[in-house]
Formats: structure tokens, sequence, C-alpha cells
């Protein structure tokens, strides 16, 4: 009896899908603090015996400062970032921070918010481009006044040009704070290979694509834009 030989069909092999690596902006903490307790006053008629007077009294209320968010554009894109926590917590996105990142939140009033750092999403910790050890708080300066000096003096030509790209160079010896803190958390999601920066900076945005977005190896992306790219995913 002959045997036919069968054409061997080829193993299908599932692909994994590696989840993307988002580096988070330190204003995403900032506009994630969304149930702030607070104490509200207000006037109420007391009595005392047969005395009636009006006095003062508080009461325990949740606040949420992005009510007051008066940019509709913002408002929209703010009010997605639960869902972006979401995903972290389904481990569908791996979200990382540097420490100096989380240096500058300290610096941010209403922190204190019940609904945590990012709605209690799970976030790593990146590497630094450099190495380094520094003084946290000490000394005649602030921790914010140490920071810009530390930055400001480190010299690598990466970061040098990433300055001038976000406009924190502006002149020798002339570096805006803000702006030179955004160059340091780019550099270090660029050397973490992250896929994305998320940033609720639209101003920063619209100053790096009007540039050449193609200058930097990470994206960087709004709410709007990371929730596409997850649903995508």
């Amino acid at each position: 009896m002959a045997l036919q030989s069968q054409p061997v069909k080829p193993s299908v092999k599932c692909k994994t899908m590696m989840e993307p690596t988002v580096y988070l902006d330190t204003n995403i903490y900032k506009f994630s603090a969304t149930k702030l307790t607070r104490l509200r006053p207000r006037t109420k008629v007391l009595k005392w015996g047969d005395l009636e007077f009006e006095g003062v009294v508080h009461d325990f209320v949740t606040v949420n400062p992005n009510d007051k968010i008066i940019n509709p554009e913002l408002r929209t894109e703010v009010n997605i970032l639960p869902e972006l926590a979401e995903f972290g917590k389904e481990g569908k996105v791996k979200y990382i921070i540097q420490t100096e990142t989380l240096l500058e939140s300290w610096g941010i009033p209403n922190m204190d918010s019940r609904s945590g750092k990012f709605y209690g999403a799970p976030i790593d910790y990146a590497k630094a481009p450099i190495q380094y050890e520094r003084v946290l708080v000490g000394g005649f300066e602030g921790p914010q006044e140490m920071q810009f000096d530390f930055l400001a003096g480190i010299k690598n030509k990466r970061f040098e040009k990433l300055q001038k790209i976000t406009g924190a160079y502006q002149g020798p010896g002339k570096l805006n704070r803000n702006q030179l803190l955004d160059a340091f958390h780019i550099w270090c999601a660029e050397y973490n290979k992250c896929n994305f920066f998320l940033t609720l900076d639209l101003k920063l945005i619209k100053v790096i694509n009007k540039g050449g977005a193609n200058r930097l190896s990470t994206r960087l992306i709004r709410p709007s834009e990371l929730l596409a790219e997850l649903r995508n995913t």
C-alpha cells in the first residue's frame, strides 16, 4: 500500500503584542488629583438658651479642581485620564516616571487627593540618562532651586539639543526652568525607549510638532491620542 505524503501546514504562532511604554509628564499627576477633602464654611443660626446668634460652621466636602478648567479642549483631555489609568491597571500599558519628575510634582499644590496619583495606576521608575547622586533638600536653597541648578549644570549634547527644541535655551546663560524640566523629562523618555510621552501641556506638543516631531525618538501625545492608540492595540 503506497503512502502519499500530505503537505504539512505551518504551525500558526500567536504573536503577543508588547504593551507600550508611556512616560508621564508631571501635569498628569496634577490633573489626576480630583478628590480633595476640604472644609467649606457656611453661616448657621445657633441657639444658646434663649439667645440666637449667627455663627460659621464648616462641612467636609470633596472638591475637584478640574471643575474650574475654562479651556474646553483641555477639559476634554483631562476627563480621559481615568480611562487611561484603567488600561494601566489591566496591564495593557506600562507607565513610568523618573525621580526628577516626581520631585517637580512636590511643588504642585493640592496633591493630597483621595483619587491617588494617576488614579492608582501602577507606575514604575525610569532610569536617568546619566548616573548621578545629589542632595534633594538642604543648605540655603529650596528643592526647586537646587533642581534647576543641577539640571542647568548637565553637559550632554542630546540634552542641550532638547533644550533648544523645547525652547528652554534662550541664549547663553539663559534657561527657562519649566522648559528645562520638559527637556529633561523627554530625555528620560528617550533613554528608556518609551513609545509615548503623555502630557497635558498642549502648547509643548504644538512647539515640538511645529519644529518637526521626527527630531524626537519618543512621540509626544495627548490623552485622546493615547486612548486611540490603546484601543487600536
